[in-house]
């Protein structure tokens, strides 16, 4: 999670297309990740827990990303589920706009049918 943030911070989006599970990656808006990092000012990050073994695979963070939108101070609250895929965390966009059945392989890269594995925590 906080080298997500960093990367919104440096607006490095092409480290956050590349951390976001792999079946997802090419149904994210690019442009809008782009815009909202360098629309702010990003002022800290602070994670409010972390639960690092949901399973064998999946992860969940709660986090607080505070930030100043040229106006005000804001602050973005979100609960995050990652997954592990050949050694490597993915984030698990649930905002993607992209047609998942349960039968289908997961998004993750993993051998598994999407129901059997990242189907729960989107």
């Amino acid at each position: 999670m906080r080298s997500r943030y960093s990367a919104f911070v440096k607006h490095e989006i092409d480290y956050i297309v590349q951390t976001t599970a792999l079946g997802q990656q090419q149904a994210l808006d690019v442009k809008a990740i782009s815009d909202w990092s360098k629309a702010n000012q990003w002022l800290s990050l602070e994670v409010v827990q972390a639960q690092e073994k949901l399973d064998k695979n999946h992860a969940q963070v709660e986090f607080k990303a505070h930030f100043h939108d040229g106006q005000q101070a804001q602050i973005h609250h979100e609960v995050s589920h990652f997954v592990q895929h050949d050694g490597v965390w993915y984030f698990l966009d649930p905002t993607t706009d992209q047609p998942i059945t349960m039968k289908q392989p997961c998004i993750c890269g993993s051998a598994k049918k999407f129901k059997q594995c990242c189907a729960q925590f989107l």
